[in-house]
């Protein structure tokens, strides 16, 4: 458990100090709610006296301390947070500033300045405790009022430095969260007449009580999502689309929606649903049945009873959609810097905190409508902020690493960012998208945050430049890693970022995630539709309406669970409870939830009481 506040250990006092600290609380009258009347009984005083009358004021200050924190009651809860220290942190924080004012950042060093007027034995503290003690606006603590005029000292008494009047009390209270000393307050108070500010008087006390209360639940505080009502699939609604018979190697792990208008082999893992106009496969190679299916890693017939497989679906709409989305970026681009007349270098950056691109050696800002068009190859790399697609009428080669500076949504369930801080890269090429030997050679990882379409082409190695790459051992430690962060979506599978069986070139473990935040609406600038028919694949939107806050304090015990003869399609992509709002809309989450603690403090009238304390001649408060 982290200790919130240290102090030092206490000391107790000898006998001649509890001497002179008895004759020193006899001579008092009864202790008012706010400190003690200590009523003068004179302006004028030996030094001896008034510094036994500043310990008795300190003394008295404790004691209104502990009356502030009992009999405020302190009612004190913490938003949910991740773990049982950033709740206490958060309680700590609260009683800090209740009782030494300052901020959160600095409650647990600020010095509170109140003002006894021994005249009218009155108490005032010092609103702002950084205003200058003459002029600073100051409270009267007998009504809460603060006082008019001039405010400060000076206010009401031009002479209050020099005429015995007044009394200075610092204080701070700290508190210390410790499992073997619960609930342990240590304050401190130091009290001086101003005429003599060299005379200080200081007492630190410790005082107890109960303990903070802590609680966990299970909040469902990811991402939620909505049933997409379009009858329109995009081929950015899956993370891989094949148009003819895809294969994938044991190594292989895809998260998000996989479809191929032939058969799907699947011999590593295919954590989301799976559709083939053909039929889908368990294995890669023949009789090595280890292919597995949805987040629970289950086998095909499993998975098939489970609507995570569906074969004999209808085809995508390739050609006519791709070609079309095309015409549009050029038409969309024409005119203006953004229309490329010749092969292009493409390089994406950041300077400033402004998305920038770079065409060919020329800074540009992103364009304002997205559309980017090159006739010919397109070459691109670099860090992408905004939303922007290329499309090129020839290929599109990976010169290197594209990521993005808002991360793309690889998990499900991970909190969505805001639609418009979602950053999203388009890639169309009329033919191939080409990880280039150049590349592959210098980058034994690579990252790839993008959503790619090749309209008639192959996603994956040169596969008429194949001498050019690097060859090694499948099972090379370590192994050649391909992140592949978005969507792909390639007519052909004659090439693949992998190739050959040992050795091999290119990436043998590729991850394949699906960026979620393509589901909610925020897909790349003109990217196409696969159909123009009722889906086969229903699409879970990420919801970040005005519910988000109400949905995401959800506890597991207020959620229905989807099962996969419930509602299939939200089961087959990962979606496991359903929540139906008042409003009558239904939500749906995944199935990670996470242990949220919230706490609270509340003393009861008069609970807090001291059990050790001393006085620290040496060590006022704030070093005065």
């Amino acid at each position: 458990m982290r200790h919130i506040c240290r102090f030092a250990g206490l000391q107790r006092k000898g006998m001649a100090l509890l001497l002179v600290m008895f004759v020193a609380f006899v001579s008092l009258a009864l202790l008012t709610a706010l400190f003690a009347a200590i009523a003068p009984r004179r302006t004028s005083v030996s030094q001896e006296a008034r510094a036994n009358r500043a310990l008795a004021v300190a003394d008295g200050t404790i004691d209104r301390l502990l009356g502030q924190i009992n009999n405020t009651g302190l009612t004190y809860s913490a938003l949910p947070a991740s773990s049982t220290d950033s709740v206490e942190s958060s309680l700590v924080s609260q009683l800090l500033v209740g009782i030494n004012g300052g901020s959160a950042a600095t409650a647990s060093t600020n010095v509170r300045h109140y003002f006894y007027d021994t005249k009218t034995d009155t108490y005032y503290v010092l609103k702002n405790d950084t205003d200058p003690v003459a002029t600073g606006t100051l409270t009267d603590l007998s009504t809460g009022v603060d006082v008019p005029g001039a405010g400060g000292l000076a206010g009401l008494d031009a002479t209050y430095a020099s005429d015995n009047r007044w009394f200075q009390l610092d204080t701070n209270a700290t508190y210390w969260y410790d499992p073997n000393k619960p609930d342990t307050w240590n304050m401190r108070a130091t009290a001086f007449n101003m005429s003599e500010p060299d005379i200080k008087r200081t007492i630190q006390a410790e005082a107890n009580r109960g303990d903070i209360t802590i609680s966990p639940a299970d909040v469902a505080n990811g991402a939620w999502f909505t049933a997409s009502s379009s009858t329109i699939n995009y081929f950015s609604d899956y993370s891989i689309t094949y148009h003819n018979t895809v294969m994938f190697g044991d190594l292989m792990d895809v998260s998000g929606g996989l479809r191929s208008d032939a058969d799907v082999y699947m011999g590593g893992w295919a954590e989301g649903p799976v559709y083939a106009s053909g039929t889908v496969y368990d294995y890669y190679t023949a009789g090595d049945h280890h292919g597995r299916f949805g987040v629970d890693a289950v086998n095909l017939a499993t998975a098939m009873s489970q609507h995570l497989v569906t074969n004999n679906v209808l085809k995508a709409n390739w050609l006519t959609n791709g070609a079309a989305a095309l015409t549009t970026l050029s038409t969309s681009s024409k005119s203006t810097a953004y229309y490329v007349n010749t092969n292009a270098t493409i390089v994406f950056s950041v300077v400033g905190g402004v998305g920038k691109v770079t065409i060919n050696g020329t800074l540009l800002n992103l364009p304002v409508n997205g559309a980017i068009y090159v006739i010919g190859d397109a070459t691109v790399s670099g860090l992408v902020r905004g939303k922007v697609t290329i499309g090129a009428s020839d290929d599109i080669y990976i010169g290197g690493n594209i990521t993005y500076t808002s991360l793309p949504r690889a998990d499900m369930n991970a909190p969505s960012v805001d639609v418009n801080f979602q950053d999203e890269l388009g890639l169309i090429a009329n033919s191939d998208i080409i990880i280039p030997a150049s590349t592959y050679n210098a980058n034994k990882t690579l990252t790839i945050n993008a959503a790619m379409l090749a309209v008639t082409g192959n996603f994956g190695l040169d596969a008429s430049q194949l001498s050019s790459y690097s060859q090694h051992s499948v099972n090379s430690s370590p192994h050649w890693v391909l992140t592949d962060n978005g969507s792909h979506s390639a007519y052909k599978s004659d090439s693949a970022p992998c190739m050959g069986s040992d050795p091999v070139r290119g990436y043998e473990v590729q991850h394949i995630n699906y960026d979620w935040n393509l589901t909610n609406g925020a897909r790349p600038p003109f990217f196409p539709a696969a159909d123009d028919s009722v889906p086969s694949h229903p699409v879970y939107g990420v919801y970040n309406g005005a519910d988000l806050a109400m949905l995401q304090a959800l506890t597991i015990s207020q959620l229905t669970a989807v099962t996969a003869l419930s509602n299939p399609p939200a089961y087959a992509v990962g979606v496991r409870y359903s929540y139906l709002a008042p409003s009558g809309t239904t939500y749906y989450y995944g199935n990670e939830f996470n242990w949220v603690y919230t706490g609270g403090y509340a003393a009861s009238k008069n609970s807090l009481y001291r059990v050790s304390w001393k006085e620290e001649i040496a060590q006022p408060v704030g070093g005065n």
